[in-house]
């Protein structure tokens, strides 16, 4: 599936520190579908790229930042703590964005690259390589997927011929069904349909394509592609609108209307991008829902709105749901995506609160985290 990744953060080597974190990310959950395109009265506003977008959909190019400094030895220590912090700044929920978190701006994104066929430089197939890929990782109710496999020998594209594709999931019995997948030709590239609704509209969860192939001069290769399904008779709610927008309590919150199908806990999320089109923050929320026609406010801690020095009109895109069920094979349903984007009024940022929120757990976890390192604790960062 799509790495839910982005900046990665600190974790303690010790065995001490480690309680510490998961304790820390227990209460500070993260996580991507678009919304119905209405203004602030219901107005329906054209999709399309947001303003600020580039024309060609190009992406940032990261610029080099700063070479580290030497650093003291309690330097470490002291930006440990600066991190955390910067982790729990805003309540619990909203967090900083920007263009570099790919995976919250691309909810379900994928991330497969060209590989060599045979990493075994004495193989005879160690020349070729393969790129095996598609458009979407969660497939939702009737949708479909693109696959889509190519084949080069050398730096030259080569002819490939697909042997066998099928699709596998698992039933609520954990009993494995199949169905057989159709495969179309373009020049030297396989195409493969995979729409899941056909065969299984009552099944969820993950859902995995298989296929051999090969090519004149290659013996028959194999690919795997893992999907997350959820049937069309599976869908938990569906978002209906985003009625309004306003300052509660220092905070911009927004009245989301579902139409909630199934009980259970639910996982609401959305981003917030600026009057030029630049994400700047998320917000998520975990709510237990009825089943009825229910209203969600998700909120974005004013702090953020000062922090990112913005003002004006904003623009509530990527509005995900999902019901979510650990205990269960599929892990969570999805809801169904509504493309566009919703538009706020304008707010000026004197309307939003400007400072941190007083929190027993995150004080109480700093005082963890200085006391762990007055113990001689060593936190380090993770690498690539």
């Amino acid at each position: 599936m799509s790495p839910l990744v982005t900046r990665r953060l600190l974790i303690a080597i010790s065995m001490v520190a480690l309680p510490l974190w998961w304790m820390n990310l227990a209460e500070n959950p993260s996580q991507a579908v678009p919304q119905d395109n209405r203004d602030a009265h219901g107005t329906v506003i054209p999709d399309g790229p947001l303003p600020g977008t580039p024309a060609d959909g190009s992406e940032p190019v990261d610029s080099p930042g700063p070479e580290p400094a030497a650093q003291r030895p309690d330097a470490r220590e002291n930006d440990v703590i600066a991190r955390f912090e910067a982790l729990n700044r805003y309540h619990s929920g909203t967090q900083a964005v920007d263009a570099d978190d790919y995976d919250l701006l691309n909810p379900g994104a994928r991330y497969e690259r060209r590989r060599p066929v045979s990493r075994n430089p004495l193989d005879a197939e160690a020349e070729w390589s393969v790129l095996l890929s598609a458009d979407r990782f969660f497939i939702t109710d009737e949708e479909s997927s693109t696959l889509n496999l190519r084949l080069w020998q050398g730096d030259d594209p080569a002819a490939i011929t697909v042997e066998s594709a099928f699709a596998a999931i698992q039933d609520d019995q954990g009993q494995t069904l199949t169905m057989p997948l159709g495969v179309l030709y373009a020049g030297d590239e396989a195409l493969i349909q995979l729409r899941p609704s056909d065969y299984w509209p009552d099944l969820a969860g993950p859902l995995k394509v298989e296929l051999s192939y090969s090519s004149f001069g290659l013996a028959t290769e194999s690919g795997r592609l893992d999907f997350h399904y959820t049937g069309p008779d599976r869908i938990p709610a569906e978002f209906i609108d985003v009625l309004t927008d306003d300052v509660v309590a220092g905070n911009l919150e927004f009245d989301i209307a579902l139409d909630v199908r199934r009980s259970g806990r639910y996982r609401i999320s959305a981003l917030l991008h600026d009057e030029q089109g630049a994400p700047f923050g998320r917000a998520q929320t975990d709510i237990w829902l009825e089943p009825d026609r229910q209203t969600v406010a998700l909120a974005f801690d004013g702090l953020l709105f000062h922090d990112q020095r913005t003002e004006g009109s904003f623009y509530l895109t990527t509005l995900r749901g999902e019901r979510l069920d650990p205990m269960a094979r599929s892990g969570s349903d999805q809801m169904p995506i509504i493309e566009g984007q919703y538009q706020t009024r304008h707010y000026m940022a004197s309307e939003f609160r400007n400072e941190v929120l007083a929190s027993p757990h995150r004080e109480r976890m700093r005082k963890h985290y200085e006391n762990a390192i007055a113990r001689g604790v060593r936190f380090e960062p993770t690498t690539d």
